[in-house]
């Protein structure tokens, strides 16, 4: 087996293992739609605003990995949601779907 692909290996482990911290999908798991939107005190951001912010990002890795003419959304802006609240009760399953389905792309 090659260097690379032993450091791809553990770097999979890492991230979906929860060896380097929890899960994704235990992170994102049971949230409350009514949480989803809050910003807990001493925080800048809601769960909502965070979980969007991953998908986008790994999303704009992804499509810059597979389409030289991608073109990135603006930063900071581009990769952050305007409201701190999903706009539907549907959004937050949606967006970790979607993060799920580019992470394994």
């Amino acid at each position: 087996m090659m260097r690379s692909d032993l450091i791809r290996e553990h770097l999979t482990w890492l991230i979906e293992e929860g060896a380097a911290h929890c899960s994704f999908e235990s992170a994102v798991a049971d949230m409350p739609f009514d949480k989803q939107g809050q910003v807990p005190a001493g925080m800048d951001r809601s769960p909502w605003q965070l979980l969007e912010h991953l998908r986008l990002c790994q999303w704009d890795i992804l499509e810059f990995s597979r389409d030289a003419s991608h073109v990135s959304p603006e930063w900071p802006d581009g990769y952050w949601p305007d409201s701190p609240e999903p706009p539907t009760s549907e959004s937050w399953d949606a967006s970790v779907t979607a993060f799920l389905n580019d992470r394994t792309e």
